[in-house]
């Protein structure tokens, strides 16, 4: 039995030394107010994030590895279920690296410009985000060059046995090329989509991308182009110009505007949403320490829809948040 108990010990031992297990967490309570279009008007205080993240890294041997990200969100409310966040298990190779995930892509012109805002134009200027099942590889060709490719299957069509067929969905192909190199970030995107009708806006047929950051030392740069080709021929051109700074060793600020310009044809599905939506959003940020921090926020936004509607006027928002990660 000692022996047993000893081999046992030996073996717990080499699985600790091989494998690494971390929790983290980001906690944060604010107070939020937003007017829409119409003029209504809405407040309060309350959790913005309670986010627990659980990973998990294990040397295979050989310059092998595999890595596991799971996280949950518990912002559901005292009584309320928690939710599962983005989730994924990546094998490294010491020539490609393989992930698979289940996921919520941000957006994606917002984070090519480099913005750091707190709360997001996504749902607002840009375009709305959504959950996907993917499967992806990634190829570091050079020194801070990565090339990706991956199939992202129809949004919301998540878990084993959905997505690939059976669905009318649209799932997406997607290749793209980052470049990093000292201060600048240099990064591109050509996505086909499936399940293209040619007669309908209502679908999407190609996504070009293009991303540009750039650290100045006083100040960080960017900007971010998309630009979407509708199953008709509509086009959707979104883009976003980013800039932080630092004001001292403690506080900081961040801009970001956004635009979104729809031209479809007279009679298109999407024709009435013709028109540029644009908006800013401005934030500041007070460091207490490296890992506690307050954030105020404050943002504007306008959609020119070609109708009558509330899109069509100012909606506007500002919040104060405290946020701890750990």
């Amino acid at each position: 039995m000692k022996k047993t108990m000893i081999a046992l010990a030996a073996v717990a031992a080499v699985g600790a030394a091989s494998a690494q297990v971390s929790i983290t967490g980001e906690a944060a309570w604010g107070f939020l107010s937003t007017t829409d279009g119409a003029g209504a008007s809405a407040s309060g205080f309350g959790i913005d994030t309670a986010l627990l993240t659980f990973q998990a890294k294990e040397d295979l041997g050989n310059g092998v590895s595999a890595a596991v990200k799971l996280q949950a969100t518990t912002s559901a409310g005292i009584g309320g279920s928690a939710g599962i966040d983005d989730q994924s298990l990546t094998l490294s190779f010491p020539m490609a690296a393989v992930t698979l995930a289940t996921y919520k892509p941000g957006d994606w012109v917002s984070g090519a410009s480099g913005a750091a805002n707190w709360y997001g134009l996504d749902g607002k200027v840009l375009g709305a985000r959504s959950t996907r099942d993917a499967f992806a590889v990634a190829l570091p060709l050079a020194t801070g060059l990565t090339v990706t490719a991956a199939y992202l299957e129809p949004a919301n069509s998540l878990g084993e046995g959905a997505g690939t067929s059976g669905t009318s969905g649209q799932a997406i192909y997607n290749f793209a090329a980052k470049y990093a190199t000292g201060p600048a970030t240099l990064q591109g995107a050509f996505l086909q989509y499936t399940n293209v009708n040619k007669a309908s806006d209502l679908t999407t047929d190609t996504v070009t991308r293009l991303g540009a950051m750039v650290d100045l030392g006083i100040a960080k740069v960017g900007g971010g182009l998309q630009i979407a080709k509708g199953g008709a021929g509509s086009t959707n051109t979104q883009t976003s110009l980013a800039v932080s700074a630092p004001l001292g060793a403690n506080i900081s600020v961040n801009g970001q505007y956004a635009m979104q310009n729809v031209d479809a044809a007279s009679g298109s599905a999407v024709a009435g949403v013709n028109g540029r939506r644009s908006g800013y959003m401005l934030g500041l940020q007070y460091n207490l320490s490296k890992r506690t921090y307050a954030i105020a926020n404050s943002g504007n936004w306008r959609g020119a829809n070609g109708v009558a509607s509330i899109d069509a006027q100012d909606s506007s928002m500002y919040a104060v948040t405290l946020v701890h990660d750990f």
